[in-house]
């Protein structure tokens, strides 16, 4: 397996890291343990001074001898300058020398890989004990060691455990996540409620997915667009001209027809819906001009009277300012015809629908206040996007057009429901101060 995977990267580093742990726990458990030694050949000496002490026995060599015997290691005793030998610890005589002078203190001191402690005597003598010292590999050997180096290693086995289980295993998961990032199904990934640097790359993970499949449907969108615009250019043409003749001949018959008005009511829906696919297909900045909206508002309820009595729509006009701004009337026109059909469509049993135009600061805010069931949550969280609709036959492009055209005129279109029902959709347009005359 190569050594570029990650658990090779994590196990390396740690494997050498209980290596150079254990080594060093040896090392320490070796010292302790000569340390206790020593301390317990220490006490072997004050314990066999204060029984010589005690019982008075002689410092004779033959008391040496004895004693080594007894306690199994080398015993002598020095007697006023002279030394009473009773196992020569075979040292050089520069060691033997340094042995015999070792200070009558009880410490453990260390000559030539011989260990010796020396403890003075009630009789004046001096009671010397060597032995040799303890080597490091037996010193390994001591339970204590092996106790220390089981936990060691117990607790390094853990942590590798645990280690592999919080990082490498949700790594793994996340991979194998890797190639469900263009599929629409839902993920599961539990490693983006994590707070730690896996959950923040499963997060971005999830973002960059989410982005995706918002990408793949803006480019599904485009494609549907330039279908439909290549079928609207072709169509919009064939069928303006047989329009425009209907129009024609509705107006010649006289307002007093109400077939006539009927006629060409319709016909001027049809007109507005070929301008909308026209739009799609070919959007064009807009004309800018000063235009009088209380103007096109009027003009917007007077073409959609009859549309207005046939569904039983009460509307009602609240203007409080004579607005003038710089827009494209026939596109302006265009959005409030679309609003008002809109409106008169989520009121099908009759109902009422209020226009109000306010001036704020330096806005101007047309809502457009039907009395409805209002949108829907779903509605809202998709509006104004192409191709959604809720309605019966419903195409999803009148809203889409009116918001493309308030946004090239640097406004907004905002929807919302009204507390009493209803929906409330809002147009808000820019008018500098130069723009406004109030009513004289």
């Amino acid at each position: 397996m190569p050594l570029t995977r990650l658990h090779w990267r994590i196990g390396l580093p740690f494997a050498a890291f209980v290596l150079a742990g254990s080594i060093a726990l040896l090392l320490w458990m070796a010292w302790m343990v000569a340390r206790e030694e020593r301390g317990q050949f220490e006490s072997l000496a004050r314990t066999n001074a204060e029984f010589i002490n005690n019982v008075k026995l002689p410092s004779s060599e033959r008391m040496a001898r004895q004693l080594s015997e007894v306690i199994g290691v080398h015993v002598t005793f020095r007697n006023t300058g002279e030394f009473i030998p009773a196992l020569n610890p075979r040292l050089s005589p520069e060691s033997w020398q340094a042995f015999l002078q070792t200070p009558a203190d009880g410490k453990c001191r260390v000559i030539s890989s011989w260990e010796t402690v020396a403890v003075a005597l009630h009789s004046g003598d001096d009671l010397l004990l060597a032995r040799p010292q303890l080597p490091f590999l037996q010193s390994l050997k001591h339970w204590r060691t092996a106790a220390a180096l089981s936990i060691f290693w117990s607790s390094a086995l853990i942590v590798a455990w645990l280690v592999g289980r919080g990082l490498v295993l949700p790594l793994r998961h996340l991979a194998a996540k890797l190639p469900d990032i263009e599929k629409p199904e839902p993920l599961d990934l539990p490693e983006a409620l994590r707070t730690d640097e896996i959950g923040d790359v499963a997060r971005a993970f999830v973002r960059t997915r989410e982005a995706l499949q918002k990408e793949r449907e803006q480019r599904i969108n485009a494609e549907r667009l330039a279908v439909l615009g290549r079928m609207t250019a072709s169509l919009a043409h064939e069928i303006q001209n047989p329009v425009a003749a209907i129009k024609m001949h509705a107006q010649l018959w006289g307002n007093e027809n109400e077939s006539a008005v009927t006629i060409a009511s319709e016909a001027g829906r049809i007109e507005s819906l070929v301008n909308q696919w026209m739009f799609l297909s070919k959007p064009e900045p807009p004309a800018m001009s000063e235009v009088d909206l209380n103007k096109i508002l009027l003009a917007t309820i007077t073409t959609h009277r009859p549309q207005l009595e046939h569904a039983q729509v009460k509307a009602e006009l609240s203007l409080d300012e004579k607005m003038l701004i710089q827009g494209d009337q026939r596109r302006l026109q265009q959005v409030f015809s679309n609003l008002t059909i809109n409106a008169i469509q989520a009121m099908p049993r009759g109902g009422a629908l209020r226009i109000v135009a306010q001036l704020q600061d330096e806005h101007v805010q047309i809502s457009f206040i039907d009395s409805g069931k209002g949108f829907s949550n779903t509605a809202l969280e998709h509006f104004a996007e192409f191709f959604y609709s809720e309605k019966e036959g419903g195409m999803g492009i009148g809203l889409s057009v009116a918001n493309e055209i308030i946004k090239a005129h640097h406004g907004e279109l905002r929807a919302a429901n009204n507390t009493s029902g209803g929906a409330c959709v809002t147009v808000i347009l820019p008018a500098p101060h130069s723009f406004l005359i109030p009513n004289s």
